[in-house]
């Protein structure tokens, strides 16, 4: 039993442990290249690209400089095992045998034939731009609040229209407007981490932003009994060790792909237009929920948003179920049910089958060696 213990513990710590591994190559676009030519060509998806090359848009220019992520594949050695690639990638076995469904009726401790290439899923590290880009999806999100006028507006509108978004709120004004913040998470949208008062991410020392997410994410537990795993930096400013030392604690970066500058103060048809113009699947949009004063015309501009987007054969989802798909096994924000983002339970229960297959392919092993 003792080696049994020892073995799991060593196995545990192997999946915990994020390889720092070459997973991307440079690329410089040529004429005619689309992010769909290019995710082709390297069988890649586009959202990676997207996300790893924080890119704002999906068009090129030609002579940009991209980095295909994980173009690299992994060829067999004697004795290798989708357990032991597994440990030495920081990947479950169940997501190694996803991406590869080359190996068919896969069973614990079987050898893989030498010199065969397998893919090696590549784990997100960078903030996300965009999500799933296979589907006509698109994510609504706003920021800043939650507040007494404009929050409660904008959650009408959404609910009038049957349509889930995500909140990404300050710590200050979720504690001057609970009410409001519990409206967001009963009516079944998703609430992100937006920092305590809209600080400037970069300038944060580590145990500043450490601090300050935890006070942020302590509150909003506090009023609305859900924990929260996405973190939007304020301006969409953050560095990528503070992304790396967020994703370690358990959080996804969330940025955007089409902003509507609606804090400026712009009219509702700029702020409708700059979403169509920027329509895609898989595009986040920016808006706001709170403004201090001035012109702000981002109520006006909603049902022309959604009313249009629909027409156009989109559907509106929160961040999580974006881009769910292109990490299945990191956990969300826990939602109530409400039939359209089940993204949480679903991770879970993906976690609880990739522990069974481990458990499954260490038992095997010992009792091979015994």
């Amino acid at each position: 039993m003792k080696k049994i213990g020892s073995l799991l513990a060593i196995c545990l710590v192997s999946q915990l442990t994020v390889s720092h591994l070459a997973s991307a190559a440079s690329y410089t676009v040529q004429p005619g290249d689309t992010v769909k030519k290019i995710s082709d060509k390297y069988h890649t998806s586009q959202d990676r690209i997207v996300n790893l090359n924080k890119l704002f848009s999906t068009g090129l220019a030609e002579g940009q400089r991209l980095e295909i992520p994980n173009p690299n594949q992994h060829s067999v050695q004697a004795g290798d095992t989708i357990s032991k690639l597994s440990s030495k990638y920081g990947v479950s076995t169940s997501k190694m045998k996803r991406a590869n469904p080359q190996i068919k009726d896969y069973h614990p401790g079987q050898k893989l034939n030498v010199g065969q290439n397998l893919n090696v899923p590549m784990k997100q590290t960078t903030g996300y731009y965009m999500g799933n880009t296979s589907k006509k999806q698109i994510a609504l999100t706003f920021d800043d609040g939650p507040d007494n006028r404009y929050t409660p507006q904008i959650l009408k509108i959404l609910k009038e229209k049957g349509v889930k978004a995500t909140f990404f709120v300050i710590g200050e004004q979720a504690k001057q407007h609970p009410e409001v913040l519990k409206q967001i998470h009963r009516e079944g949208h998703v609430i992100g981490n937006h920092t305590w008062n809209h600080q400037n991410v970069p300038q944060l020392t580590d145990q500043e932003l450490e601090k300050d997410v935890q006070a942020t994410s302590e509150e909003i537990e506090k009023v609305t009994g859900a924990k929260t795993h996405l973190f939007r930096p304020p301006m969409g400013e953050i560095n990528d060790h503070q992304v790396s030392m967020l994703n370690k604690q358990g959080y996804r970066s969330i940025i955007w792909t089409a902003d509507t500058k609606d804090w400026e103060g712009v009219p509702a048809e700029q702020i409708v237009s700059a979403v169509n113009k920027d329509a895609a699947p898989g595009v986040i949009a920016l808006q706001h929920s709170y403004h201090a004063s001035g012109k702000f015309e981002t109520v006006k501009a909603l049902p022309e948003i959604i009313d249009q987007l629909r027409a156009k054969g989109y559907k509106f989802v929160t961040v999580p179920t974006l881009i769910d798909d292109i990490d299945e096994n990191e956990a969300t924000l826990d939602t109530p049910g409400n039939g359209e983002d089940e993204t949480g339970w679903r991770a879970t229960v993906q976690k609880i089958r990739d522990i069974i297959e481990d458990f499954k392919e260490t038992i095997n092993q010992l009792v091979k060696k015994e």
